[in-house]
């Protein structure tokens, strides 16, 4: 990605480090419901959801809430869904690649994602400089747990019309 065709709320919104807590966010507290990990593609309709806020306005406040029923529920906010996250890819991508070349995540034998204990604090200080940096946190650790007790990712792509 081209960093320097971005202004600086685009940049500070899209970097790498930053959207790459999320994910680690994200992956952190799927382990702490599954310990196998998190498949891959699952990562990349997060930050679309996150990071836009008329869609993580909608999310739940916990993940009892059932992903599919949640998703069909507000099937207006996601329309044109595919399109947002493949807007997102090459920022998720960078993410991604960014904790893997850091050492934060690795693949399992069955390319799964799991976190590597780090010492990054779950809830760095900054995040509370900032109310939307507070709520897209929140939002990721939330995302980590749903996605954890939610149907595979073949299924969440089909309720949402995406294919993988």
């Amino acid at each position: 990605m081209d960093f320097s065709t971005l202004t600086q709320d685009e940049f500070n919104l899209h970097n790498p480090a930053y959207c790459g807590f999320l994910i680690y966010s994200i992956v952190r507290e799927y382990g702490t419901v599954d310990k196998n990990g998190i498949n891959p593609a699952l990562l990349y309709l997060c930050l679309p959801l996150i990071l836009t806020k008329s869609l993580s306005s909608q999310l739940p406040r916990t993940s009892k809430t059932s992903l599919v029923a949640w998703l069909v529920e507000n099937e207006g906010h996601l329309f044109n869904f595919a399109n947002k996250v493949t807007s997102f890819f090459e920022i998720t991508q960078n993410s991604f690649d960014f904790l893997y070349e850091n050492h934060l995540l690795e693949l399992t034998e069955n390319y799964d994602v799991v976190a590597i204990e780090s010492g990054l604090a779950q809830s760095p200080v900054i995040f509370n400089k900032s109310e939307a940096m507070k709520k897209q946190l929140n939002a990721s650790k939330l995302m980590g747990r749903w996605l954890a007790v939610s149907p595979n990712a073949a299924t969440i792509y089909s309720v949402l019309g995406i294919r993988p």
